[in-house]
């Protein structure tokens, strides 16, 4: 018996350090666990803390592109008044003959009232289409009984060109904005403008039986040579056409510009305005604008807003005009 007794007592010596070590190994690897769980968390945060900042920076740019854009806007409208060419009279008395006898058939007739509505309205305008955008923003519109206003530019795709019957069919008014959308080629002349917008005139006619009276110039009315820009102006309108330009810019011309961004300018800026028209694009690759548009669509509807479309009873929201 005294013999077994170390045997024993080394034996429970032996348990114990097992049972001690195995302690030692499971608090060990707790403690291994929780701090991998701690990296984890840590960079989990550390890379939600760079996607905030990314998303910041982004609408510091896109805020920064919207600035410049309204900056440029309004340089061209002061510099309206005094950048008449000294020859632009005897340029137009020599011309005006020529353009003036071209395309009989481009006359719309449409004149406007000087009324303004009070009412509680908005006017949301898309400008670059038919794209494959345009079914799903036409989806949105319905969802919250909205009209709207797309003033379109050519496409060969015969899909897209399909869009603008769609456009019609849902109650949306269907506009112009050019055929090639080239600031170079239209602004070139009065005749070069109007052998651009002859053929998205007839391109349309063709596809809906729609006679447009509407268009927007591409960039606005101030861009383009502002001697002839005004001839144009005189000449549409002598025609019996209307340009329409915004005065609420979501700022979706620039690539820079997210969703935040469009949702700032559009649902802070509308409220400034009796006749808010608000500047939009449904071209291709306008994803923000998509991903925003039903949360501008259910801010102004919560606020009271109807959705209308621009019509030649307005009174049009022009840069140029006195």
């Amino acid at each position: 018996m005294k013999k077994k007794l170390p045997v024993i007592i080394l034996s429970l010596l032996l348990v114990s350090l097992l049972i001690l070590g195995g302690l030692l190994f499971f608090t060990y690897q707790q403690k291994v666990t929780k701090t991998k769980s701690e990296n984890k968390t840590l960079q989990s945060n550390v890379s939600d803390l760079n996607t905030r900042l990314q998303e910041k920076e982004d609408f510091i740019s896109g805020q920064t592109e919207y600035i410049n854009e309204l900056t440029t806007q309004l340089a061209d409208c002061q510099n309206t008044v005094n950048s008449e060419d000294e020859d632009s009279d005897d340029k137009k008395n020599d011309t005006t003959s020529s353009y003036e006898k071209k395309y009989p058939d481009l006359y719309a007739g449409a004149t406007f009232s000087d009324d303004n509505t009070s009412d509680l309205k908005v006017y949301l305008t898309f400008d670059d289409g038919p794209s494959d955008l345009t079914p799903q923003v036409l989806d949105l519109l319905d969802k919250y009984n909205a009209k709207a206003t797309f003033f379109v530019v050519h496409t060969d795709n015969e899909e897209y060109t399909s869009y603008l019957k769609e456009i019609v069919d849902r109650g949306h008014t269907l506009a112009l904005h050019s055929y090639s959308h080239d600031y170079n080629k239209i602004y070139k002349s009065v005749d070069a403008f109007l052998e651009d917008f002859n053929q998205v005139y007839n391109w349309v006619y063709e596809e809906t039986g729609v006679r447009p009276t509407l268009f927007r110039f591409p960039g606005g009315s101030t861009n383009g040579k502002t001697a002839v820009v005004n001839d144009i102006i005189a000449e549409m309108e002598r025609r019996g056409f209307i340009y329409y330009d915004w005065n609420v810019s979501s700022g979706d011309g620039s690539n820079l510009t997210t969703t935040e961004n469009i949702l700032e300018n559009v649902c802070t800026n509308v409220g400034n305005f009796d006749q808010p028209v608000v500047l939009m694009h449904d071209g291709a690759g306008k994803n923000a604008t998509f991903k925003a548009l039903p949360t501008i669509l259910k801010t102004l509807a919560d606020e009271g807003y109807e959705f209308c479309s621009l019509d030649e009873h307005l009174t049009p929201v022009q840069y140029k005009r006195k």
